[in-house]
């Protein structure tokens, strides 16, 4: 089995999203226990079938339904390779179960549809499928663009790739491949040439490090010069990994997936660096951090809306029913907060108190939009270890340009104050085009 460079389930998105995998498998027993497996780890639905008619009736009937199949290969044999070739006729991504690592088996396996192989029996083999599946759902969302002079060498690349489902981008030069990145800001991973027309690839990454960091874009240079110093002249120059031509297929995506794992794991650092851990909402540093980037980015008459708001009597909550529902109630107030001013930055500033920055239109001339989430928060009643607790909150409101967020959130402030000296429970502050 290969080495493992598989990015974390926990970290992934997919299982909140279902899709449909077949698994061919003569083994009854086996294909129950692989779909009663899968299903129980991810949100997916799998179908089994028992013989390769089977299969070609249902894939027939069902066209373009699997995003991915299951099969066995035990045997170097005509059986297994029929039902290797059926799913790769429909166009299905393939894992193939074998009995043992063979290299003639690999390399048969590689020729076809085959994304990758598990060895049965082994006492983790569900669970790499399981993180495979995963993997390969994954890379339906990420762009990675091949830079290199050599149609057939764009080719063969491509072709392993899309294989893994991931979406690909072409270019024959660093120009063109630049403008790409210019055009496609969501591209993750760049596979570069080194021996290029117009700009060589050490060049061609000079060139887009200065613009995007190694922890938004991953480049791996390839070469078939036999120059030991060109890798490193790579690396020197920005380049994330070096890859020497030729290279097989497994050896090409175990190191992208590396590096993928590892551009995963900066995001989540970051991901957890600006996010409050209670109420799964933006943090005090991200929301200032974040915002002034925003201040300085505005032009004339350009809107950007700033809330303070705190839950009323909270202290009340947390001496009767205890710190638990206290805390409970600050995520309850997050989740309402996330819902309603969706697309806007919303962040827990400590204790109970909130804030939003909105850069919404609508703000200007109405906060009838706050007094509504102010009004739908009064109204709920929510359930916390067998108690029913009802709480309000109390808001100041600000769209008035000031020299900066910090004047703008001291003025909201003042607003929220202004609140909760009226009575609580209300929307203080009026928008800049009623002034």
């Amino acid at each position: 089995m290969p080495n493992r460079h598989i990015r974390k389930t926990l970290r992934d998105p997919v299982t909140a999203v279902q899709f449909q995998i077949l698994v061919l498998e003569q083994d009854e027993q086996y294909a129950h226990t692989l779909k009663l497996e899968i299903e129980s780890q991810l949100r997916v639905q799998v179908a089994t079938v028992h013989s390769a008619a089977a299969a070609r009736l249902l894939l027939t009937e069902q066209p373009n339904t699997f995003f991915l199949g299951i099969t066995s290969a035990i045997h170097l044999d005509s059986d297994a390779f029929e039902k290797v070739d059926l799913l790769g006729e429909f166009n299905i991504p393939i894992i193939a179960i074998v009995s043992h690592y063979e290299d003639e088996m690999r390399d048969q396996l590689i020729k076809r549809h085959v994304i990758d192989y598990v060895v049965k029996g082994q006492s983790d083999d569900i669970t790499y499928i399981c993180e495979l599946i995963v993997r390969v759902h994954k890379n339906t969302s990420i762009k990675v663009l091949i830079v290199d002079d050599s149609k057939v060498s764009q080719f063969v690349i491509a072709r392993e790739l899309m294989l893994q489902k991931f979406n690909v981008l072409q270019a024959t030069n660093g120009i063109e491949a630049l403008d790409i990145l210019h055009q496609h800001g969501d591209v993750k991973l760049v596979l570069v040439d080194h021996q290029m027309s117009m700009i060589d690839g050490i060049t061609f990454v000079q060139k887009a490090r200065v613009i995007y960091p190694k922890d938004q874009l991953l480049i791996i240079g390839i070469s078939t010069s036999s120059d030991p110093r060109l890798a490193v002249k790579f690396l020197k120059a920005g380049a994330n990994d070096f890859i020497s031509k030729p290279f097989n297929y497994e050896i090409l995506l175990c190191r992208i997936n590396q590096n993928l794992d590892m551009l995963d794991a900066v995001e989540f650092a970051k991901h957890l660096s600006n996010i409050d851990y209670l109420s799964n909402v933006f943090n005090r540093r991200y929301f200032f951090e974040h915002g002034d980037k925003i201040f300085k980015t505005l032009h004339d008459n350009s809107p950007l809306t700033v809330m303070m708001m705190d839950i009323d009597f909270f202290k009340k909550v947390n001496d009767v029913y205890g710190h638990d529902a206290g805390d409970e109630a600050i995520k309850n107030f997050a989740q309402q907060l996330k819902a309603h001013f969706h697309g806007d930055i919303v962040a827990r500033l400590g204790g109970e108190e909130f804030a939003v920055l909105s850069q919404s239109p609508i703000y200007l001339t109405s906060f009838e939009h706050i007094d509504a989430f102010r009004a739908k928060l009064a109204g709920q009643s929510v359930c916390v270890k067998q108690h029913v607790i009802q709480y309000t909150c109390s808001i100041g409101a600000t769209n008035i340009l000031r020299k900066n967020l910090n004047d703008m959130m001291i003025h909201a402030d003042r607003l929220l104050y202004n609140a909760k000296r009226n009575g609580r429970n209300r929307v203080e502050g009026k928008p800049a085009g009623k002034h």
